[in-house]
């Protein structure tokens, strides 16, 4: 309700001051009035209270009816489970009906939506929304006529708002006058004034924030975090294993196992590093369950296959 609410108060803002919703003027687009005869006028203030029922008002109404229709049919997948029901025989066919009919009333109304969409991209009709069509109006891009006559209007606001220079007593006159104004009036006069402000920088904000969030997505995208990750520096290897004095000599050709002094067949090694033959080194460790060479105790899980390309 709450965000609705903002939106409507915004909408309604810009309807009344640029003659468009808050994101068609984002767009550099207006609203117009499209008679029967073609010609466009501006909005009245029954079209732009039209118009805001439409932008704010329908997507609401929407929401809620898509919300009811899960709560309904969650209720009654409940009911059916308990075979329990508290509603009348009028309220139960109420739900049933509302439960089967509205996703076909859904679908017809999105449906409806992209046909218009549709036709409006091949250039068939003037407007993208039905909605808009219903109200006769019609959204199209401002002309430079139109920015011209928006920054003279800016302009002679700020000029209306420059205190007037007034003959002495009927300054003295003015000044009494406005010391008569309740607390309350000047509180409301302030708070309309910030929330017009507000509301016109408000596309200001937008900028922002889509800047904002691109450079999140940006800083955290992985190409940002790989450039970003500093190079860990390897730990150093830890000691060779000493040998003992009483285990196994170790041949000096690398390649022979310690064990049966010929050439490794299926390489296998332990924690302390030193290699063997698989068969050899496994009924070492089933027999002694220590390492030939150093005489640390091993056990068969500590083994370790080695896969030579």
């Amino acid at each position: 309700e709450i965000f609705f609410g903002m939106c409507l108060l915004l909408d309604r803002h810009y309807l009344e001051t640029k003659g468009a919703s808050f994101a068609e003027n984002f767009y550099c687009l207006k609203r117009v009035k499209m008679l029967p005869d073609g010609k466009q006028t501006p909005l009245s203030p029954r079209d732009k209270f039209l118009a805001v029922l439409c932008l704010a008002g329908v997507p609401y109404l929407r929401t809620k009816l898509e919300a009811y229709y899960n709560e309904l049919k969650q209720d009654m997948a409940d009911m059916a489970v308990l075979g329990v029901s508290n509603d009348g025989p009028l309220m139960s066919a109420f739900k049933n009906f509302y439960v089967t009919f509205y996703p076909y009333a859904a679908f017809a109304y999105e449906g409806l939506e992209y046909i218009h969409a549709f036709r409006y991209i091949i250039g068939s009709i003037d407007n993208f929304s039905p909605l808009t069509s219903l109200l006769s109006q019609k959204v199209q891009r401002l002309s430079f006529q139109d920015m011209l006559a928006s920054r003279i209007r800016k302009a002679k606001e700020s000029v209306s708002q420059l205190p007037a220079v007034d003959e002495p007593m009927e300054s003295a006159w003015r000044v009494q006058q406005s010391r008569r104004v309740g607390i309350l009036r000047r509180f409301v006069s302030m708070l309309s004034r910030v929330g017009g402000l507000v509301a016109d920088n408000a596309k200001w904000a937008v900028y922002i924030g889509v800047f904002f969030i691109r450079f999140l997505q940006w800083w955290y995208s992985p190409e940002n975090q790989q450039n970003n990750v500093r190079p860990t520096i390897a730990p150093p290897p830890p000691p060779r294993a000493i040998p003992h004095p009483e285990g196994v000599e170790i041949p000096v050709d690398k390649a022979k196992c310690p064990l049966c002094l010929r050439n490794r067949v299926n390489s296998a090694m332990l924690p302390s590093g030193f290699v063997f033959c698989y068969t050899c080194i496994f009924n070492h460790l089933k027999d002694e369950g220590t390492c030939p060479v150093t005489l640390r105790p091993c056990r068969m899980e500590d083994l370790r296959k080695i896969y030579e390309s």
